[in-house]
């Protein structure tokens, strides 16, 4: 199995290279253009195609080395393709924030504190750091493919691709993890008798914090005002993500608790915010809610733990006894957060026991792929 990860490096450039990365990303963000109008009006998707309709025009006209040009034929041509399975091919595609796409060994190489990058101005040396919680990756056998050159507000920064193979988890498993997300307990993971809460109240009172905030900032409607909404959405947005890789990590430490070869079992939450009925208060905490970035975390944080992970159709869990299988709408009490079965008397916290049935659903599900 093959794991890959996005790491940030951090560039340090002097004042006379930060402007060659500038020209070298507008000339990128040209050609872009230029090669999207071709693919455009001649109706090519074909990479190769448009690499030789365009190839040397954007080297003479752009100044782009050989592989930058490839690259942004590449691109294109990607994009379109992209385009076409969404049915938007009507409208040509623009790039007004290219991001510039060096590959490996060929435009840029990070050694000894230092990135050789490839620029319109030639190679240059950029003195470079990584922060620590992205230090591992540049050892322990993680190989770097393609990276993105971005430019933020705290500088020059390089989005690697990097990518490692692990094996693949074991197949007999000791312990199956069910993990149910929900709104009062973010998360409710539980094996057997043992069980892990995570509550989201403080979490709930600080985005309410932000709604209050944003909504005294939209009554003002100044252009201050504006630039703080924006400010403060990615601040909020920073907070949850910081929050969800908290979790993913307990989650995690839960299921190695567990035993030496956990499964941790998710529920297919796809589109659940479409499906599910809730009251309009609750409208903002539903709708806003990152349930699939959860579920990447935790998917991504097992694999490289070499925890296995599987979902499973979330369709009654919630409403399903663990102990006798009824399924009931009746069962759950979601004023009192209780599950009490209407059949055998069952009862404990509601988000426990659609964990224990998330559980028991992974197990179904893997007697069956066994005896298929």
């Amino acid at each position: 199995m093959e794991l890959t990860r996005t790491i940030r490096v951090r560039l340090e450039p002097t004042p006379e290279q930060a402007s060659a990365l500038a020209r070298t990303v507008e000339a990128n963000r040209q050609a872009l253009d230029y090669v999207s109008r071709i693919a455009f009006e001649r109706k090519i998707r074909n990479r190769v195609a448009l690499h030789r309709a365009a190839y040397r025009t954007i080297r003479t006209r752009f100044g782009l080395r050989a592989q930058m040009a490839c690259t942004v034929c590449r691109v294109v041509a990607g994009v379109y393709k992209s385009m076409k399975s969404n049915g938007n091919e009507d409208t040509p595609a623009e790039f007004k924030r290219a991001k510039p796409v060096f590959q490996w060994n060929k435009d840029y190489v990070l050694r000894n504190g230092v990135a050789h990058i490839t620029t319109i101005d030639g190679r240059l040396r950029i003195p470079f750091r990584v922060e620590p919680p992205y230090s591992r990756y540049l050892q322990d056998g993680w190989t770097f493919g393609a990276a993105e050159l971005v430019q933020t507000r705290r500088g020059w920064f390089l989005r690697v691709s990097v990518s490692k193979t692990v094996p693949d988890p074991a197949d007999d498993f000791d312990a199956v993890i069910g993990v149910d997300q929900g709104m009062r307990f973010l998360v409710t993971a539980s094996c057997g008798n043992q069980a892990m809460f995570i509550r989201g109240g403080r979490v709930k009172q600080t985005r309410l914090h932000y709604v209050r905030l944003r909504a005294s900032l939209q009554r003002k409607g100044t252009r201050s005002a504006k630039r703080r909404l924006k400010a403060i959405g990615r601040r909020e947005s920073r907070f949850m993500t910081d929050v969800n890789h908290q979790i993913a990590k307990a989650v995690v430490r839960f299921a190695q608790a567990q035993g030496q070869r956990p499964l941790i079992v998710l529920e297919d939450l796809t589109g659940s915010n479409l499906s599910v009925r809730f009251r309009l208060k609750d409208r903002y905490w539903r709708m806003s809610w990152a349930f699939r970035q959860l579920t990447d975390f935790i998917r991504y944080k097992a694999e490289e733990a070499g925890i296995a992970v599987m979902f499973i159709d979330p369709t009654g869990t919630s409403e399903t006894c663990p102990k006798c299988g009824h399924c009931e709408t009746a069962n759950r009490s979601r004023k009192r957060h209780e599950f009490r079965c209407k059949k055998c008397g069952y009862r404990c916290n509601d988000d426990l026991a659609a964990s224990r049935v998330i559980a028991q659903k992974g197990l179904e599900c893997l007697r069956q792929s066994q005896s298929a």
